[in-house]
């Protein structure tokens, strides 16, 4: 009888262990497959989804910016950005190769500025902005060998005067991660235009609209083969303004090789025809982001190109500022009518001696004189009897040393001394010959344009003062009104109808007779002040302030020259020729 077989010990233990083996292994699929569908299932999809679907946002067009005619000043214009999906490029370094080669940045610099970038890996990283044909049709024609690259056709802002305007209309630019922060808005995000300066900053709400956006399924090569959902974007609404571009492009043609500001209003509703500024620069330099080079040549120009010296700029006001004195004077029964005070040329305080202009004086002056002469003994006269105090009580009541409201960002509120601020400031007591010096706008007031034009737009309208202001009025994208900026009062300034009544015919005597002759229009009767504003730094500022007609004003001037010499030899001239284009007066 044979004896039945048995499997070795040795064969059996293997056995078990292979089984064993093979269990763990079922077991670790089994538990890989529940893991991959249970657990990562949905993220596993959305990740597939994002691999055939893509989210492009489109930006919206910004409002465009039309004068008081309605001539278009500010457009936009369809630029093509070259940009990379990280998430769908295989190879960096040779894409960078290659895409180098046809837009002419360095392959460095392109992957970069790709590997910087930490958010949503699908979404585009602009690499180049405003592609110029040549380039956006290589890059279709190698499309198949520059995987992850794409096209996209955005609104750039277009300025169509280049640098008309270029202090009040500002300039726009990416966000960046301060103004991220600040606002903390979540519409916002990296590579957003947003209005940086000027009205473009002011009225950003209203003038950027809103992002619109597709989804789109492309193929493994990454090219759009169906449009899945679009949502088109809402343009933002188009600003009126209150300048006239024929009157601004005038005044920045006289201004062309100097250094100032023009400001013309419209004292009846506080609307402002013309604010130049120059030197200016052409926010076009911004619209496609502005290179270093650029920045490097407007920053450190010492002409500040890019200072706003109506709005921002601070000097010293001179003789514009002895009609603050005069009514301060004549409120306070300081001065009448029929007060004269002589002249001999000097003027004697304690141990100092102060001079007038004109070296042989000008004898005896009434107040229309001295305003319409300018005589500074017959302020510095005024001055020692008012005192400082009374001073600053109508320096108060003619706003300054606060902001004015105009609708532009940043605008400087001055230095308006007193003893306070002297003590606080320069550590020093008030002393009288710092009233003196004040008296005729010298020392340490400063003052900026926008300031000095409102005290002649006081005297103008006696004292019933408009916000200024440069936007007339909203319209959308269809032409239909949605804001008309009304004529705001924003202050009443109660001096006396004889008060104005004087100082008026001081100011129609100094265009007649005095230092503004220069200003003088036969056709026309305008009323003014020269002013010479001495300067630490340099040559003289030069200033004029005016209004015409005399009898009804229909606008405010001021003229402010930087380092330009005397007020009535070079802005006199210069306002006679705004108003003379202004009234259409031929010369």
């Amino acid at each position: 009888m044979r004896e039945s077989s048995t499997v070795p010990e040795d064969v059996k233990q293997r056995l078990n262990w292979l089984l064993i083996f093979m269990v763990i292994c079922f077991s670790i699929l089994v538990i890989s497959l529940w893991y991959l569908q249970m657990i990562k299932g949905e993220e596993f999809k959305e990740r597939a989804v994002e691999n055939c679907i893509r989210s492009l946002v489109e930006d919206a067009p910004r409002g465009r910016i039309y004068d008081r005619q309605e001539k278009l000043l500010v457009t936009n214009r369809p630029a093509v950005v070259v940009s990379v999906i990280p998430a769908e490029v295989d190879n960096l370094e040779k894409l960078s190769e290659r895409l180098s080669k046809i837009i002419g940045i360095s392959p460095e610099e392109i992957s970069q500025t790709v590997k910087n970038y930490r958010e949503n890996p699908f979404k585009p990283v602009k690499i180049l902005d405003d592609c110029k044909t040549n380039r956006i049709v290589e890059i279709e024609e190698r499309k198949d060998e520059l995987k992850g690259v794409v096209l996209e056709v955005k609104p750039r802002r277009d300025y169509l005067y280049h640098d008309f305007a270029a202090h009040s209309l500002g300039y726009v630019g990416e966000i960046d991660k301060e103004e991220l922060q600040q606002f903390g808005n979540p519409n916002f995000q990296g590579g957003d235009i947003i209005g940086k300066d000027g009205l473009e900053k002011y009225y950003d709400d209203i003038l950027r609209g809103e992002k619109g956006g597709k989804e789109v399924e492309v193929d493994a090569l990454g090219q759009e083969v169906a449009t899945l959902l679009y949502q088109k974007p809402v343009p933002g609404e188009d600003l009126v303004l209150t300048i006239d571009r024929d009157l601004q492009l005038y005044g920045e043609n006289l201004l062309f090789d100097k250094k100032g500001s023009i400001i013309v209003s419209d004292p009846n509703n506080g609307e402002i025809l013309a604010l130049v500024n120059k030197p200016s620069f052409s926010p076009n330099l911004f619209a496609n982001g502005i290179s270093s080079s650029d920045w490097q040549r407007l920053s450190s120009d010492t002409d500040y190109p890019l200072t706003n010296r109506s709005v921002q700029g601070l000097y010293s006001p001179g003789s514009i500022f002895k009609v603050v004195t005069a009514v301060a004077a004549l409120e306070e029964e300081v001065t009448d009518r029929k007060r004269n005070i002589y002249c001999s040329g000097t003027f004697e305080l304690a141990d100092r001696v102060f001079t007038c202009w004109k070296e042989t004086g000008h004898g005896s002056l009434s107040i229309v004189d001295g305003i319409a002469h300018s005589c500074n003994i017959y302020f510095y006269t005024l001055g020692k009897d008012l005192g400082i105090d009374r001073f600053n009580k109508y320096m108060q009541k003619f706003g300054l040393g606060e902001k004015l409201g105009i609708d532009l960002p940043a605008e400087a509120i001055g230095t308006i001394p007193s003893a306070q601020w002297k003590q606080r400031e320069v550590k020093e007591i008030w002393f009288p010959g710092d009233t003196i010096n004040l008296s005729i706008g010298q020392g340490y007031l400063l003052l900026t344009p926008l300031q000095v034009h409102n005290i002649i737009t006081i005297i103008s309208t006696e004292g019933e003062v408009y916000k200024l202001h440069l936007v007339k009025k909203i319209i959308s994208t269809d032409g239909n009104t949605v804001k008309e900026i009304k004529p705001e009062i924003y202050k009443k300034v109660d001096f006396s109808s004889d008060t104005f009544k004087i100082i008026k015919e001081g100011l129609r005597q100094t265009i007649l007779k005095g230092t503004g002759w220069r200003a003088n229009i036969e056709e026309l009767t305008v009323a003014g002040k020269t002013g010479t504003a001495q300067n630490p730094q340099g040559e003289t500022h030069a200033w004029f302030i005016g209004f015409a007609p005399y009898e009804d004003p229909e606008i405010c001037i001021t003229i402010f020259l930087e380092n330009g010499g005397e007020g009535g030899e070079a802005a006199a001239p210069i306002a006679r020729a705004m108003l003379e284009k202004y009234f259409n007066i031929k010369n």
